[in-house]
């Protein structure tokens, strides 16, 4: 999430990113491990196979090795060649040539009795050559200078003891145009001579390199027709080429073939470019010659159908993620058009359009989220509305109130007038009731929700009373209850005013004399301030009593006053909460109670009053 907020990217190609991630990286996870696991087999089995293949190989070369070397042991026990060779060592010379020439004749039969091999010499315990046979000539494989004779050769003859030498391949007749490579099994030979076991020379049987290649030809791939890219060679210990598919190539150092100047006895390359092509490289040493089968496997032409594959994968894996980018795109572009239809919106909103509406009916969370901001567009434009209403109806009211403002100074200035002309006319009972009512008007009008102490609303309730009275001739008498722990308790002006109003017009409507109105201030068990309003009036039946709780009695309302009942119990819940009470009991002809309660706010005393 930190990358997506550096590079600042849109929620659709967040979206994009996400789904090619979740996608792909799995895939390209699980086929590199495939790719590794697949590899890493191929290698095990090849190799495998490659050393099986090895295995064979250099069984296949001792099993015809063996044949040769039992060919040459028939030859040095025949008794034929013993008395031949003693003939040519002890005879006269007359001897020596016979015999030499039926040796050249036994040597020529063994010659043609295997194929491969290319003739026999015979040598004296010195190293001199004392008959030959070459079928490719017919005459002597060795030339008679002793220079010619190969000096290893003979070194390695002076020093066999018994059983068979096996030599690498050299080059013979190496100036002629028929020059062929060639190989070695020699065997000491023994006679008896005056009772006593005589070393007798050597008789040396020469293979042509065919045999060898022949016996290594066991490979997992033609080696000719693929190019020489799949054989097995043999190389000495010294790491001379003694058998090479490429005959150009057989006595060079290994390491020719490996493009390397050197390499190590103990540590041979297990892969290497041969001859261009990178190869893996098995070795397997031959217990009979001292040799080493190595075993070239190009991995191009081994692994060539495993690459193919691979190359098929990657151009699938490739098809397949620009097909399924193309997809996501796409589906990404469905999911993300309705978020571009509200963030279009909202930045119309912005500019001050609150009137526009999304249409989005695709029925996921979007579309709620586009209802939702169609329903809270509709209640802003409503709001707004309202508002606007409102502050028009504030500006109305201001105006009507500053209108107002001049009612009552030019109505208490007339009152004044009045009252004036009263006492000039020694009209004091009229003058008395022209200040009780510029007071009543003084004290209604001015700070109508302030609260102020008991004591000084039951003035201005006296105030009134006095006036009512006069009003109906005193046709009702008054009476006021006052618990004295209670004369500095605060409440709202103007809160009893409607109930005493009600019951004089209408609890007492019809009587002419003996209405009483008992009005009691108390403290209750739980503390609050209970007032109680009482008559003895006509009274009121249950259903009207509802009505006027209920809040539809605007009729009870006092008339004139613009304040009413409703407004009061209205007025109570607003001060006081659930905490305020009215009640009302009536019973017809006998009266109606009032009852108010409601707590004593002792932070509200705190604030200023009258």
């Amino acid at each position: 999430m930190q990358i997506f907020k550096k590079l600042e990217l849109n929620y659709k190609n967040k979206l994009i990113i996400t789904f090619v991630l979740v996608a792909f990286l799995p895939s390209i996870f699980m086929h590199f491990l495939t790719y590794m696991n697949s590899t890493r087999a191929m290698n095990t089995k090849i190799n495998e196979l490659v050393t099986y293949n090895l295995i064979q190989t250099n069984k296949n070369l001792n099993a015809s090795l063996s044949e040769y070397e039992d060919v040459l042991y028939q030859l040095i026990i025949s008794e034929d060649v013993i008395k031949s060779t003693k003939k040519i060592l002890h005879g006269s010379d007359f001897d020596q040539l016979t015999y030499s020439d039926t040796l050249i004749q036994i040597f020529s039969g063994y010659t043609n009795s295997k194929p491969g091999i290319r003739g026999f010499t015979y040598f004296d315990n010195n190293g001199n050559i004392l008959a030959s046979y070459d079928k490719a000539t017919g005459s002597s494989l060795w030339s008679e200078e002793r220079n010619n004779i190969p000096f290893l050769l003979i070194m390695k003859l002076n020093n066999i003891q018994q059983g068979p030498l096996i030599t690498s391949t050299e080059k013979v007749n190496a100036d002629s145009s028929d020059g062929q490579f060639v190989f070695h099994i020699a065997r000491r030979l023994y006679g008896i001579s005056s009772d006593r076991l005589e070393k007798m020379g050597y008789i040396v049987m020469t293979l042509e390199e065919s045999v060898l290649a022949n016996a290594c030809s066991i490979s997992l791939m033609d080696a000719k027709a693929q190019g020489m890219s799949n054989a097995n060679i043999l190389i000495d210990h010294a790491q001379n080429i003694v058998s090479f598919p490429d005959e150009k190539r057989i006595g060079s150092h290994f390491s020719g073939i490996l493009g390397v100047k050197d390499i190590s006895k103990d540590h041979l390359p297990e892969q290497a470019m041969v001859l261009g092509q990178s190869s893996m490289m098995n070795y397997y040493p031959n217990e009979k010659t001292g040799w080493t089968i190595v075993s070239m496997t190009n991995e191009q032409k081994m692994f060539g159908e495993m690459y193919a594959m691979q190359k098929i994968n990657l151009w699938t894996g490739f098809a397949i993620f620009l097909v399924t980018t193309l997809l996501i795109v796409y589906f990404s572009g469905l999911l993300t058009k309705s978020i571009h239809k509200i963030v279009n919106a909202m930045k119309l909103t912005e500019h001050g359009n609150l009137n526009v509406k999304i249409e989005d009916n695709t029925g996921d969370e979007i579309s709620i989220i586009a209802s939702s901001y169609n329903n809270m567009m509709t209640t802003i434009n409503e709001l707004m509305e309202e508002t606007k209403l409102a502050v028009q109806k504030q500006k109305e009211s201001e105006i009507r109130s500053l209108e107002a403002q001049i009612n009552p100074h030019f109505l208490y200035n007339t009152l004044d007038s009045i009252n004036w002309m009263a006492i000039e006319k020694e009209e004091h009972d009229i003058s008395q009731m022209i200040k009780g009512l510029a007071l009543i008007l003084r004290y209604s009008i001015s700070h109508s929700n302030q609260m102020v102490n008991l004591a000084y609303e039951l003035e201005w309730l006296e105030h009134y009373l006095f006036l009512q009275q006069n009003r109906f001739n005193d046709s009702f008498q008054y009476f006021i209850h006052l618990d004295p722990s209670v004369k500095e308790v605060k409440l709202y002006k103007l809160l009893l005013q409607p109930f005493v109003e009600n019951t004089i017009i209408h609890g007492f409507a019809g009587k002419k004399s003996g209405a009483e109105l008992h009005i009691r201030f108390r403290l209750n068990d739980e503390g609050f301030l209970c007032v109680e309003i009482e008559d003895n009036g006509c009274g009121m039946d249950e259903s009207t009593v509802r009505t006027m709780l209920d809040g539809g009695a605007r009729e009870f309302g006092a008339i004139g006053s613009g304040i009413g009942i409703r407004n009061v119990i209205e007025r109570l819940h607003l001060y006081y909460g659930d905490k305020a009470q009215c009640r009302v009991e009536s019973t017809i002809g006998k009266g109606t109670k009032v009852s108010l309660i409601f707590p004593i706010d002792a932070n509200a005393q705190k604030d200023g009053d009258l």
